[in-house]
């Protein structure tokens, strides 16, 4: 099991927490703010109201012992330096943060930040390209052409099994998950579901395959 670091509470940072935790991973999860940290509490392994660039704070809960770290930090952009700073002693391999723009990101890769993230860009990206994309609720590019993709199932497929929508055999794609909506207003997942699973309207699918072929299909 993979452990993470997550400093910073708001919006991205606790996603970022809860996705990395519903992925199997440990997270701790520290923030100044108690309500941001209380929010979050119960949804990761440690949350923990710390001012995240004291390093022997730092190190009480045990920061110096994960794998990876995320400043998510937000709008103080010296705190996050020093923070990143201060991460990269205490011998962090990983440290991810966030920048505004190519000036940032020279500052933060100079003080030990190993991945930039423009998060603003890149969502700005992601929306295009779904809205680009006939029933494409979501884009996330994985590199080297590859693409993944939430696509909600269209006439084409509907009622139809997976064998029979010729996902695989014409398009080259792959289905890695199902999401179907019950009466109850709850949601089922089938992950990798096999060739006879019929398809239901309503249903989202996670689709991953070249960005061509993608292309190809939500056209």
């Amino acid at each position: 099991m993979r452990h993470f670091l997550v400093i910073g509470l708001g919006r991205f940072g606790r996603a970022v927490a809860e996705g990395l935790t519903e992925a199997g991973a440990e997270v701790i999860g520290i923030d100044e703010d108690m309500n941001l940290v209380e929010a979050v509490r119960d949804r990761i392994a440690v949350a923990a109201q710390v001012d995240g660039v004291e390093p022997e704070a730092l190190k009480a809960v045990g920061a110096a012992e994960a794998d990876a770290a995320v400043v998510a930090i937000g709008e103080d952009f010296e705190a996050e330096v020093l923070t990143v700073a201060i991460l990269k002693e205490l011998g962090i391999r990983e440290i991810v943060a966030r920048a505004q723009d190519d000036r940032q990101r020279k500052i933060l890769e100079l003080v030990g930040a190993t991945r930039v993230l423009f998060v603003e860009k890149e969502m700005g990206h992601r929306l295009a390209r779904a809205l680009a994309a006939t029933h494409v609720t979501d884009h996330l590019n994985l590199g080297d052409g590859i693409s993944l993709i939430y696509w909600t199932a269209d006439d084409r497929v509907v009622g139809k099994t997976l064998a029979q929508t010729e996902f695989r055999s014409r398009w080259g794609l792959h289905v890695v998950a199902v999401k179907r909506p019950r009466p109850n207003g709850e949601e089922s997942v089938t992950v990798m579901p096999d060739a006879s699973f019929t398809l239901l309207a309503g249903d989202v699918l996670l689709l991953v395959g070249a960005d061509a072929r993608l292309k190809a299909f939500t056209k």
